[in-house]
């Protein structure tokens, strides 16, 4: 059960991660998958967010990861 239980505390995680990264980044690139989340009210997001499945979620995660690497090494070139 704790395993369980823990895994269920990292993917509720991960959804409290991904929603403040989506919100706390100046811009909204139009091709982002999160472009059409930033702008709706907290608790629309939140639901979104937490209807995902792990899989979709971790598909997010590792998209906002890259373009925010992308967009950290194009400022210092």
């Amino acid at each position: 059960m704790s395993t369980t239980r823990n895994r269920l505390e990292t993917v509720s995680a991960r959804h409290d991660r991904l929603e403040r990264v989506a919100v706390e980044l100046s811009g909204n690139p139009v091709d982002c998958p999160l472009a059409g989340l930033r702008p709706l009210p907290a608790p629309a997001r939140r639901k979104w967010l937490h209807e995902l499945s792990s899989e979709e979620l971790e598909y997010l995660a590792a998209y906002h990861r890259g373009c925010y690497f992308e967009k950290m090494a194009a400022m210092f070139r």
